[in-house]
């Protein structure tokens, strides 16, 4: 394994890419995409719905979204962005802000210092006394439970609806379009000249960014080459690798372009 990779591959989608392709390449790196999951909008579609037509009519003092995912099945399911001028919305970190803007035209948008789910729970404002309590909270079927737990501690109301959900691919297998809640936008045009690989594509000073826990799973399965320098999003994601025993090399501490050089540049 090489010390100086030159090339980060995403196991993720390009269709996906936004803030930190576009770091990585700012900072000289080569970006390319071998996608082992693809996101699926659920099967049933009506309490999805039915929280994009109470946020309009104003039924929440805020919403919380979690993922660029997340956003692009709410946009997916009739959501223009629109939402009363009561009501707050906030996203995880940058990234997520990047799609919600992009995609929705929405700019007001709080987001915590740390980007994660424990940065919400922190710093996240409790309801003031009088204030509606209820939050909606549209996230993957696979999300953990500690954010709802967290924010019912802060004495909110939220109300959890799956946007989507996660489901793996083989890495000689590409997602069907109609599977997919990828939208096209400035994110998508960026990912130009970001070629989508096949195991016997990488190569041994590559660095590969495993992106979620099924992403995980899928590279532990198919027995993905182990030679390359492997970086994990959050703790989550590299437990999964751990338990099915393909460690990570590194852990990103946020998932942005500068967690990944600040990982790429320890040797």
């Amino acid at each position: 394994m090489s010390d100086f990779p030159h090339r980060v591959v995403l196991t993720r989608h390009p269709q996906q890419a936004g803030d930190l392709e576009a770091g990585l390449r700012g900072a000289g790196y080569e970006v390319a995409f071998m996608p082992l999951t693809q996101q699926v909008l659920p099967e049933d579609q009506s309490e999805l719905r039915q929280a994009i037509s109470d946020l309009r009519r104003g039924e929440f003092s805020w919403m919380v979204v979690t993922s660029g995912n997340t956003v692009r099945a709410l946009v997916w399911c009739g959501w223009n962005g629109a939402v009363p001028a009561h009501t707050r919305v906030g996203a995880v970190g940058p990234g997520t802000a990047s799609v919600l803007e992009e995609l929705t035209g929405i700019r007001d948008i709080w987001m915590p210092h740390q980007h994660s789910a424990a940065g919400i729970l922190a710093e996240l404002p409790r309801p003031a006394p009088g204030e509606n309590p209820r939050l909606l909270l549209p996230q993957s079927a696979q999300a953990r439970t500690e954010l709802v737990t967290g924010l019912r501690a802060l004495g909110w109301d939220p109300t959890q609806v799956i946007a989507y959900r996660t489901t793996g691919l083989g890495p000689e297998t590409p997602a069907p379009p109609s599977a997919r809640c990828h939208l096209p936008g400035r994110a998508a045009a960026d990912t130009a000249g970001g070629a989508v690989l096949t195991p016997s594509d990488l190569k041994a000073d590559d660095a590969v960014l495993v992106t979620s826990s099924t992403a995980a799973e899928q590279w532990s399965a198919h027995h993905v080459v182990p030679e390359v320098r492997l970086l994990a999003i959050g703790r989550p994601t590299a437990e999964t690798l751990k338990r099915q025993g393909t460690p990570a090399d590194q852990v990103l501490s946020a998932p942005t372009a500068a967690a990944v050089l600040a990982c790429l540049n320890v040797r």
